[in-house]
């Protein structure tokens, strides 16, 4: 898979929102730990399901999802961010 468009299209996205709760750890610093980590973290876990691995296509979609996002979904991943910050 290489399209971005069909990347998009294949993109599961109740994979993605509401943001999940992880079992593992996106970053050992949790200091770093920030909502747009954990979205990256998500959609590429989402991208891997489906069998695209290609690192710029990742961000890009990354990117474009994230741009799109509602505030209520952001601010899921703002919530959970902050709960991972204070563990």
């Amino acid at each position: 898979m290489s399209n971005f468009d069909t990347l998009l299209t294949n993109i599961n996205i109740n994979n993605i929102y509401p943001s999940p709760e992880i079992d593992e750890k996106p970053t050992h610093d949790h200091n770093r730990c920030h909502a747009y980590m954990i979205f990256r973290y998500s959609v590429a876990k989402e991208c891997k399901r489906i069998g695209e691995f290609n690192v710029l296509l990742i961000a890009r979609a990354t990117n474009h999802l994230w741009k799109n996002s509602t505030t209520q979904e952001k601010s899921e991943y703002i919530n959970l961010a902050q709960r991972v910050k204070s563990h």
